[in-house]
Order: C-alpha cells, then sequence, then structure tokens
C-alpha cells in the first residue's frame, strides 16, 4: 500500500509539472539565461562544425537563431529545445543534433506505448502493463492529424544524413508528449489523442504520459531492449535471432540447418576482454570448421563507434573464402551509421559482398565525429560533426547504400519472429 501511495503521489506531481508546462511561458530569468545560450551557440557552432555552412547559409543559421531569440517570452521551455532540434536538423547531417532520447537533462516524457515504423506504417509496438490491448495497432492520426501529416511536423526536427534517419527517429518523437505539444499537435500535455486501427477496428483513446522517455545512449540501437514493467507485442513468441541478444558488442552462431556463419556487431568498439580482431579470427574459423556455405555480417543494431576498428573487420573478411560472390552478406537498416557506414561503403568497395535489408542511414562521404556544445545555462547539449570522411569519389552523391536485396520488417513478420533479411540470404540461390 505504502508503495501505491508513493507510485500515485509521483504520477499526480508529473501531472502537475506537466499542466503548468503547457501554459507557462518563460520568465525574464529564464529568456536571459536562454539567450546566452544562444549566443554561445552563435560562435561555438561555426567554431566547432568542420563546415556548418555546408548545407545551409550563414544568414539561414543567422536568422534561425534571430528568429528563437525574438520569440523566447511566448515560448515554453519545451518549445525552445524543439526550436533547437530543428536548428541542428538544419545543419543538414545526421551528427549535428539535439536528442531528447540521449540526453537525461532534457527530461522529455513518454506516452505509455513504444512506436516503429513498419512496412504496414506506425505500429504500437510495446506498452506498459496497463495498455496491452493496444500492442500492434496501428496509428491512424494523433490529436486529430492524420499520421502522414503528424510524420511531416516532426521531419525538421530529425537531424539525417538521409530518408533512413527519418523513420529511425520518428517514432521517438511522435511517443514524447512535450514534443507533440511543441509542433501544435497536443495542447494538453497530460493528454494525448490517437485515432488507432487494430483487427480492421477503428477508434480514439486518448494516453496520458507514463514516464520520462527512456535514454538511449551508445552506438548500439537498444530501442528495442523492453523497458522495466513493460510488454512487447511479440511477448508470447521467441524474438528473430538478430533480437536475441541486442546489448551484446558482437557475437555468432553457426546455424546448422542453413550452413551459414552467422555474426552480428552492434558497435565498432572493443570489448575489454575479447578484441575485434580475435573475435573475427574465432568466427571465420568457425565457419570453416564447419565448413560454411555463407558468412553472414549483421550490422542492423550498429550506429558506429570508433571506425578505426574497422580494419579488424574488414580484412580477415576480404582475405577468407567467403568473399567470392555469393558467399558474404551484409545485413544493414535504418540504424547502420557513422562507423557502420564506414564499414559498409569499405565492403562494397573491397569485397564480393551481398547488401541485404534496409538502405542505410549514411552515406560514403559524410560528415562525422561530433563535438558537445553543453549550453552553460540550460546544459543542453546540441552536438555538431568535426570531420569530414570521404569513403568515395567526390562525384558520388548516393545518399545511402541501397541493398541488393531489399527485404523491410513489416509487423506480421516481427510479430511471428520472423527475419525477412535472414531468409532472404537463405533463399538467396547465387552461390550455386
Amino acid at each position: 500500500m505504502h508503495t501505491s501511495i508513493l507510485i500515485l503521489a509521483a504520477t499526480l506531481i508529473g501531472s502537475a509539472r506537466l499542466a503548468a508546462q503547457s501554459t507557462a511561458s518563460l520568465d525574464t530569468a529564464d529568456i536571459r539565461r536562454w539567450r546566452d545560450d544562444l549566443a554561445t551557440l552563435r560562435t561555438e557552432m561555426p567554431a566547432r562544425h568542420a563546415n556548418l555552412f555546408h548545407d545551409m547559409s550563414r544568414a539561414q543559421f543567422d536568422s534561425a537563431l534571430s528568429s528563437i531569440d525574438a520569440r523566447l517570452p511566448q515560448l515554453q521551455r519545451q518549445q525552445v529545445i524543439v526550436e533547437l532540434e530543428k536548428l541542428a536538423a538544419l545543419v543538414g547531417d545526421g551528427h549535428s543534433n539535439v536528442g531528447p532520447w540521449r540526453d537525461s537533462l532534457i527530461a522529455f516524457h513518454t506516452l505509455p506505448v513504444a512506436l516503429y515504423w513498419f512496412s504496414e506504417g506506425i505500429i504500437i509496438r510495446s506498452t506498459d502493463s496497463a495498455h496491452t490491448d493496444l500492442l500492434g495497432a496501428r496509428v491512424i492520426e494523433i490529436g486529430g492529424l492524420p499520421i502522414d501529416s503528424a510524420i511531416a511536423r516532426v521531419r525538421p526536427l530529425i537531424s539525417r544524413d538521409n530518408e533512413m534517419g527519418v523513420r529511425a527517429y520518428t517514432p521517438f518523437l511522435l511517443s514524447m508528449p512535450e514534443v507533440l505539444n511543441a509542433i501544435g499537435i497536443a495542447p494538453d500535455l497530460r493528454q494525448m489523442r490517437l485515432m488507432i486501427e487494430k483487427n480492421g477496428a477503428r477508434r480514439t483513446i486518448s494516453l496520458a504520459p507514463a514516464g520520462l522517455f527512456p535514454i538511449l545512449t551508445g552506438d548500439i540501437d537498444r530501442s528495442w531492449v523492453v523497458r522495466p514493467g513493460w510488454i512487447d507485442a511479440r511477448e508470447h513468441s521467441a524474438p528473430a535471432l538478430w533480437l536475441r541478444d541486442i546489448t551484446n558488442q558482437y557475437r555468432f552462431e553457426y546455424l546448422v540447418g542453413q550452413r551459414v556463419l552467422y555474426c552480428q556487431i552492434s558497435t565498432i568498439q572493443q570489448k575489454t576482454s575479447d578484441s575485434l580482431r580475435a573475435f573475427m579470427a574465432r568466427a571465420i574459423a568457425t565457419a570453416d570448421s564447419a565448413s560454411a556455405e555463407r558468412f553472414v555480417l549483421d550490422l542492423r543494431l550498429n550506429g558506429g563507434g570508433n571506425g578505426g576498428y574497422n580494419r579488424d573487420i574488414l580484412l580477415p573478411l576480404i582475405k577468407s573464402r567467403y568473399d567470392v560472390p555469393g558467399r558474404l552478406y551484409v545485413i544493414t537498416g535504418r540504424r547502420t551509421f557513422s562507423a557502420a557506414q564506414m564499414l559498409v561503403t569499405e565492403l562494397m568497395k573491397y569485397s564480393t559482398a551481398v547488401f541485404v535489408g534496409e538502405p542505410t542511414s549514411s552515406h560514403g562521404n559524410h560528415f562525422g565525429d561530433s563535438y558537445r556544445i553543453v549550453m552553460p545555462n540550460s546544459r543542453v547539449t546540441l552536438r555538431v560533426s568535426t570531420l569530414w570522411h570521404q569513403y568515395l569519389d567526390s562525384r558520388d552523391k548516393r545518399l545511402m547504400i541501397e541493398p541488393a536485396i531489399a527485404a523491410p520488417l513489416s509487423f506480421a513478420d516481427y510479430l511471428a519472429g520472423r527475419d525477412p533479411a535472414l531468409e532472404a540470404v537463405f533463399h538467396d540461390g547465387r552461390a550455386k
């Protein structure tokens, strides 16, 4: 009983804070502090970025900052932060960003649902224990706005190298009440109205915030990890292989029936007790001893790391017996980014690898290596890219690496624990 009272009290306090946040503009002291922060950005962003004006002009940058400054007396805190997201996205590269899902000081809340952009649309993939009846429902409207229009409103907030970044981060933003409020979809932070469709029937629901949005730091895509006390739509079926050990930096498994060595690398970082070089040597030796027909490298959960380690992955593969047509496969997706993108580009250039899955979320030539600008008053972090990485000819304008075998993930496949990308490898006949 005592615990229940504490939970209720915390909920009421959180609701009161959100109610105040919905209506309270910044006071004079807040405005002064935010103006100091904006002044910091005006000098630090051009000084720290490798080329801040590669995609926008100096005039656009100055105008965006001046616009935020002039509107501060009419803005609320969440609106200022969303404007900073837009400012960072205006830079035009994925490493220059403001990320509410990775900055604990922003402290945005979450609805009691986790969304994912499957091939069928934006679907409720996971919920807290009170809303399990919503699992598998497709979102049709948010705040009376059709889902396509809601996506269009959050698009300017998303720093990205290409459209796969929009697919990756739109579901995060659409589940944050503060974001929905700031972009004009939800006037009341305490209640969000959604129209959903499940089993052919549509209904409108109202959702209240359910705590803070989880902080998803690091290079591994941890958004698939089920939150404590929450339920996943696939609770009653085993997850597909690529989702069975999400937080493991790298691992491999020999699939006897398919004669495939499956190797998943989810961050380009070293384990303290197991170097990438030693890991790759063991993986290839295991494949050889089992007379594997194919070697599959899965980079879907890999958001980057230290590109200096890529040689420890690349060289063993191109020296192996699997670097022949139809033997080496690489699975990519919407979170394959940064150092993982560099690895993909090098594999494309120097190996016979067949790419499967979704396009990568970056391109061969891109800005990277973020520098964190921590604003002096709000302590909110805005990252800017400090280096230009050129892995392809400067005339190569491709915005992503497209897979030779497209294998998007549907909710039906996810629910059944199927992996269309890995199955596409199994059924590909070019090795025969």
